[in-house]
Order: C-alpha cells, then sequence, then structure tokens
C-alpha cells in the first residue's frame, strides 16, 4: 500500500465570506444578524431556504433581507435580489453598510450602560454571585477593522503571516443602518436584479414562478455556483445568495394554487446541488383563513421564522414591556443537514435546548433579537423603605416590653411585640 501526501492546492478551497459547522460540517454563510446566526446554529446552511413570514404592519421582514445582501457584497459573494411589490434596483441602492469602531453601539445602548456601571458602584450583591459571568439577553457582533489604504509604502513592504492572521475573516460584518451603501461599492459588486413586473405578464398563460425559477436556474449555472459541475481542481469557488421579497403577494399571478408549492419545490432541489443559500420573505397574514396553505409551504422549506411587531396591536400598547421590545420574534422551523438534530440545540446562546422566547428590538443603528424578559413589577427604579417614625414614648415601668421591641426575635416585628416569647 503507498501512500500519497496532500497536496494542499488541490484542495477545495471554501468559498470567501463561510465558514464550517462546528456541529455538523455544514457550510455556513452569514445572514448579517449576528443574533439570527446564533437562532440558526451559526449561520444560514448553503443549500437552504429560509422563509420569513411578514408582519402585517410593518416591513421588518425587508429589513432582514436587506441584512443579507448587504452582508453578501460584504463579502463578494454574488446576490440575486427578486421584487415585484417595489424596484429592485432601488431597494439595493438603499442598503446598509458597515459601522465603524466607533459606532458598534447605540446611544440608547451608551447611556443604559453608563446608567447600569454608577448603579453597580453604588450597590453591591452577594459574596456568592459577585464572580459570577453577567447574563448575556443578545449576542454581540465585533466592529470591523478600518482597511490599511494601500500606498507605496504598503506595495513595497509585504505583509508577513502575522499581520494577516490579526485581520478577521468577513464572515459576520457589522452594519450601521444610518449609513447607505456606497454607490462605487455598489458598481462593482456581483448583483443580478430581477423585476418580474417589468415583463409583459397581461398574458393569462404566463407562469411567473415558472419564469422566475428558470431564471434563477440560468443565474446557477452561468455564475458556476452549482456542484454538480465539477471544476479544476484548486479552483475557489463563491457563494450566491437570493433574496426574494414578499412572495405571493397579490401582485403575483398564477395559473393555479400548486404553483407556489411547485416553485418552493423547485427552488429548494436547485440550491440542494448548488453554493447558494435563500431567503423569501412571504406576507402570510394574507392566507389566514386558508392555514393549510402557508402550513404546506413551511413544509417545503428548510427554515421558518415569523416576526410580530407590536405596533398597531391594541393586545400589547399598554403592557409595560413594549418600551424595551418592538415585538416577538418566533422560530417555527430549524434547518437540518446532515444531523438528526438542529445545530442551535448544541450552539445557540439564545434558544439553546429549543426555547422560544425571543423578542427583538430596532435601535437607531442597528437591529438585534433577544431574549424576551418582562420587566420588573412597579418599574425600574431604586425604592427603599425607611423606619416609620414613632411620635409615642416608652413606658418606663415596661420594661421587659420595651426590650423584647429593640432586641426582637425570630418572630418579631417593628414595633410589635414578639408574639414567639412567652
Amino acid at each position: 500500500m503507498s501512500f500519497q501526501k496532500r497536496n494542499a492546492d488541490q484542495q477545495p478551497k471554501l468559498p470567501p465570506g463561510s465558514r464550517l459547522s462546528a456541529y455538523n460540517g455544514q457550510l455556513l454563510i452569514s445572514t448579517g444578524v449576528p443574533s439570527l446566526d446564533d437562532i440558526l446554529g451559526g449561520g444560514l446552511p448553503v443549500g437552504t431556504v429560509l422563509l420569513v413570514k411578514e408582519d402585517r404592519a410593518t416591513t421588518y421582514a425587508q429589513l432582514l433581507l436587506k441584512y443579507f445582501m448587504a452582508q453578501g457584497i460584504s463579502s463578494g459573494h454574488h446576490c440575486t435580489l427578486v421584487s415585484k411589490d417595489e424596484d429592485p434596483s432601488e431597494m439595493a441602492r438603499n442598503l446598509m453598510w458597515l459601522a465603524s469602531s466607533d459606532a458598534d453601539m447605540d446611544d440608547d445602548d451608551l447611556g443604559n450602560k453608563t446608567s447600569n456601571t454608577g448603579e453597580s458602584d453604588r450597590m453591591k450583591i452577594a459574596w456568592r454571585y459577585s464572580h459570577l459571568k453577567k447574563f448575556e439577553t443578545s449576542v454581540k457582533a465585533t466592529p470591523v477593522p478600518t482597511p490599511r489604504p494601500v500606498t507605496k509604502d504598503t506595495v513595497s513592504t509585504p505583509t508577513t503571516s502575522a499581520d494577516k492572521s490579526k485581520d478577521p475573516p468577513p464572515y459576520c460584518s457589522l452594519f450601521d443602518l444610518t449609513k447607505r451603501i456606497p454607490e462605487t461599492i455598489l458598481e462593482q459588486a456581483s448583483l443580478s436584479l430581477i423585476d418580474p413586473s417589468s415583463e409583459n405578464n397581461d398574458d393569462d398563460t404566463v407562469d411567473q414562478y415558472g419564469d422566475l425559477i428558470q431564471k434563477i436556474r440560468k443565474v446557477i449555472l452561468d455564475g458556476n455556483f452549482s456542484s454538480a459541475i465539477p471544476v479544476p481542481p484548486g479552483t475557489q469557488r463563491n457563494a450566491l445568495r437570493i433574496a426574494i421579497h414578499s412572495l405571493a403577494s397579490p401582485s403575483w399571478q398564477s395559473k393555479s394554487s400548486h404553483d407556489l408549492f411547485k416553485f418552493f419545490h423547485a427552488l429548494r432541489g436547485l440550491l440542494r446541488f448548488s453554493f447558494g443559500a435563500a431567503i423569501v420573505t412571504i406576507p402570510a397574514y394574507l392566507y389566514e383563513e386558508v392555514p393549510n396553505y402557508i402550513c404546506r409551504v413551511e413544509h417545503a422549506v428548510d427554515a421558518v421564522i415569523e416576526i410580530e411587531s407590536f405596533a398597531g396591536s391594541s393586545l400589547h400598547n399598554d403592557k409595560p414591556y413594549t418600551q424595551n421590545y418592538h415585538g416577538f420574534f418566533h422560530v417555527h422551523k430549524l434547518p437540518v443537514l446532515n444531523s438528526l438534530l438542529p445545530p442551535s440545540t448544541k450552539l445557540s446562546v439564545l434558544s439553546a435546548g429549543g426555547s422560544n422566547d425571543l423578542a427583538f428590538k430596532l435601535r437607531r443603528k442597528r437591529f438585534a433579537i433577544e431574549t424576551f424578559h418582562l420587566p420588573p413589577e412597579g418599574g425600574v427604579v431604586t425604592r427603599r423603605t425607611e423606619a416609620p417614625e414613632t411620635t409615642e414614648k416608652p413606658a418606663k415601668n415596661k420594661g421587659s416590653v420595651q426590650k423584647r421591641q429593640i432586641g426582637g426575635g425570630c418572630g418579631s416585628r417593628p414595633g410589635k411585640v414578639d408574639p414567639l416569647e412567652f
């Protein structure tokens, strides 16, 4: 038996902006939201479809779609944006962009942090809990380092391996909602925009779902994203991101009620043999009268999440938790590939063990998913109790009673006789 040394150049290389799962070795890409990556078990597995059920009164689902696209552009992936209700080019121009190192936290969070540190200085807890780790309700992202400008000095002096090791991999970036993607970066990005509304769809015989799946298949084949087609050894693959906004809305036309199921079945089959993943938003509230319709769609995808905002809901308007959160975040289905259980059962911090008590908040600069907690009863202000003022003077001939009031036993109360002393 002869052994041959492996050549590192001939080994398959991972696409940029991706990593392998520590649970099952599945190739993962980031959704752009660190807390959502944690819920999914480290990221969105390549070859899967994530369904986002839209909210009735808000556009938080579209915000998650923009995070997914912005992360793909920053990682150098090929992005495909599909929208029939809005202009895809306008959605691409309104994408958020990378945050600086000093913008990793909102002003509200900074204020809460300083106030919490001030309270901790004045208030001490029991010694047995003082060295325990603080309970975190969210997952924080590391800020993206500012790249060095390319000059003659940097070109003449090559970077060493130690300098390269310090740079973090561009897996999950930190985005600032107040910033927009620059035009120069958007022009250089590998982006495909599909607008089905621009075509002539007056004919009733046109199958819009069938045409869309054919265009997606063309993007996969032309971009060399199919894993069924071999490539030369040592060739580095790139990842494909497909974002479909508001599928099955009233703007979409179908010849039969089975066209949507056929589309998801075909999309799932294409992505299973390609280096790509998809996020699809659907207005599920339009099909509340037919719940089985959306239930069949959920069986045709790999993961399902739902956003339920407090806006426009009379049930949550007067609740105290609306001051800290903007809505509930429901996880109905998690992707399971190459394993019996979802990776989040072992790797997730927010939803470990299958817990589904999650809520989201939208600050000025970021969107975050946290563990839902009710505020303390009576408010968050510091409450102190003072001893009641007594106007009665103690009697001189009642020394024993006065002694019991001052000393007190195990069942005594201030100003009362101890019932346990006889």
